[in-house]
């Protein structure tokens, strides 16, 4: 199917200037009005005119009437405005409108702690709603073959085109012991913790695994002894039950939350660390949804701040960035 475009010589804003001058009589209260300055009025009124080819105003007599071709022009003006603001009416209610099925993914983190306050709110648009929770790298292959319409993430997808993306928040990475070790050292150095204990790590197959896998590279620290998980409920459980030290965020310091009476959680000695989430859509397939739903998710994710992190671990609550 082939679209033939036209070049006209108005467009809505011009008509709205022609309007204002012919329902005041005058280039002044019109310009009032609008807010124009009225040499712009002027300007507009004269480039309508030269583009149409005819003369629009009958300026020799006050207050200023339409021209044969101004009235005809008034006329259908005054429809096509009115067109105009019903479309763009009914293009905000779709895109507000209550959707039948929404799919979402969330990391395992935010499903955990933020996921209730957000799925709270998301059904205010969403009547009947698909909530998958798992890995960063699962989430946007599921996005990308269209089983997920939007993913919450600490994977951005920048090499991919045809995706929005909006950010949520950004949190810095900690130190989680347990109380028995936490006790028995002044201040805590990586490479003591990690010849003296082992290493209680998130699987590599993880976003936040990998990362921190890096971070260690980077600084020299070598792992002699490691335990590896998938998931923030076992390494917790681990460190809780005193067999290991971990590197953590505040989110999962608060999925953990049922293991701190056994942990002492203490800020990343050396080289800060954090990681970013997103929310990532399909570009254009949802209108103005993925800037919603990144809204209602920074907004729980702020009074979870300070709900629970406030309590548990103020100093990282204080370093937490919405949005």
């Amino acid at each position: 199917m082939s679209i033939q475009t036209t070049s006209l010589a108005f467009d809505l804003k011009s008509l709205t200037v022609f309007l204002a001058v012919v329902d005041n009589g005058s280039m002044t209260a019109a310009s009032e009005q609008l807010g124009m300055s009225q040499p712009a009025v002027t300007k507009t009124i004269r480039r309508l005119e030269t583009e149409l080819g005819a003369s629009l105003i009958e300026r020799r007599v006050r207050p200023y009437r339409p021209t044969p071709a101004g009235l005809e022009l008034m006329n259908r003006a005054r429809d096509l405005l009115a067109q105009a603001e019903t479309l763009q009416a009914s293009v905000r209610d779709i895109g507000e409108a209550t959707l039948p099925v929404v799919r979402i993914g969330l990391i395992d983190s935010f499903a955990a702690t933020a996921g209730p306050g957000l799925i709270r709110l998301m059904r205010n648009y969403a009547k009947n709603l698909t909530v998958w929770s798992g890995l960063s790298p699962n989430l946007g292959d599921d996005l990308i073959r269209r089983k997920l319409d939007f993913i919450i993430s600490t994977d951005p997808m920048t090499a991919l085109g045809g995706v929005e993306r909006h950010r949520i928040m950004q949190e810095q990475y900690l130190l989680v012991l347990p109380n028995r070790i936490a006790a028995s050292i002044k201040e805590p150095n990586l490479e003591d913790l990690a010849r003296s204990h082992p290493f209680v790590r998130y699987s590599v197959r993880s976003l936040i695994g990998a990362q921190i896998e890096r971070y260690l590279q980077q600084g020299g620290i070598t792992i002699p002894e490691s335990l590896e998980f998938d998931g923030t409920e076992a390494v917790f459980a681990m460190v809780s039950a005193g067999l290991g030290w971990a590197i953590t965020t505040p989110l999962c310091l608060i999925h953990g939350f049922g293991h701190m009476s056994s942990l002492t959680a203490l800020p990343l000695p050396g080289r800060s660390l954090s990681r970013t989430l997103y929310m990532v859509a399909r570009e254009g397939e949802f209108g103005t949804l993925p800037k919603r739903i990144t809204k209602d998710a920074r907004q729980t994710a702020e009074q979870l701040i300070a709900d629970k992190l406030q309590s548990i671990a103020p100093w990282a609550a204080k370093n937490m960035v919405i949005g």
